[in-house]
């Protein structure tokens, strides 16, 4: 259970994340905000990833907590029930706006960090949650088409969501919960004249980037988004550092002293280290062991 106090620095934090950005903004100028010391943060969190880790798991405690009212409520027939948990996503999606605005913002999907984890986890438990609500609504006759069915309610759930978030003209919630539920109705209605495409554990499939190209192409997004997302100023060394990397695995034998330094300085800066720990990984895998630095294409 989150304290007052814990909810007050969070608050703050949040607020200094929305204007400067979550790997610029200090725990010095967090504690400077709350008008609290560095010893007051760090006896509520372990650090600025704690405190993350601590928003996520607030939010995903209270979603799901709030949830089971609808599960277990006798007034209301299943396809309301289905419609009230939607309802509920969208509207902590709303109050949550600042926070979630952040995690799609300053987290790349890819970075190897407790708070990416954390989403992960968080997703997964979501995902269960709303399979489990749609066969509550339906019933097992959805089963076999229950990761289809489930994509769908997501996809449409997620951009609604995101619309939301980022655009401040108010919509009427129920109005929203209530297409949504009619949109995935529509679909199963029509599932006895259709075939399941996705398999179960869809998920679980996804395939690890390797080789040159993986490299090339986790150096390469890591600029672009870098790029979009900090200003120029601040990024312009990091930068020219990510092209000189792009620039050297364009060789067919690249320099293995001049990309190992280069990689080191890019860890060295904390906005990206996890990210480039990652590409570290893959270049350490395709370099191997070759004698003569004979790398091979792929």
């Amino acid at each position: 259970m989150v304290s007052e106090k814990q909810q007050e620095i969070m608050d703050t934090a949040i607020e200094l994340f929305s204007e400067k950005g979550y790997y610029f903004t200090s725990i010095q100028e967090i504690t400077e905000a709350c008008g609290i010391s560095k010893g007051a943060f760090y006896r509520h969190f372990a650090s600025k990833e704690g405190m993350m880790l601590a928003l996520l798991e607030s939010h995903q405690n209270t979603l799901l907590r709030e949830a089971e009212w609808y599960s277990s409520g006798k007034d209301l027939s299943a396809h309301e029930q289905l419609i009230s948990k939607i309802r509920l996503e969208l509207e902590k999606s709303v109050e949550y706006r600042s926070f979630f605005r952040i995690l799609f913002t300053e987290f790349m999907p890819t970075e190897n960090s407790e708070v990416n984890k954390k989403i992960k986890e968080f997703q997964t438990v979501l995902r269960s949650w709303h399979q489990q609500s749609l066969e509550d609504a339906f019933g097992s006759d959805i089963a076999p088409f229950l990761q289809d069915v489930t994509a769908v309610m997501e996809g449409v759930l997620k951009e609604y969501v995101m619309l939301l978030m980022w655009y401040s003209q108010p919509v009427p919630l129920w109005k929203v919960a209530a297409f949504i539920f009619e949109t995935v109705h529509a679909l199963v209605r029509q599932l006895p004249q259709l075939e399941p495409v996705l398999p179960a554990g869809i998920e679980d499939t996804l395939e690890a980037v390797s080789g040159r190209a993986g490299m090339k192409k986790e150096m390469q997004l890591l600029l672009t988004e870098v790029s979009s997302r900090y200003a120029k100023e601040d990024i312009h060394q990091d930068k020219q550092t990510m092209e000189l990397v792009l620039e050297e695995l364009e060789h067919d034998h690249p320099r293995v002293f001049l990309i190992e330094a280069l990689l080191e300085a890019l860890q060295q800066r904390s906005y990206v280290s996890r990210r480039i720990e990652d590409i570290i990984r893959i270049w350490k895998e395709w370099k191997g062991d070759v004698l003569n630095h004979e790398f091979p294409n792929e």
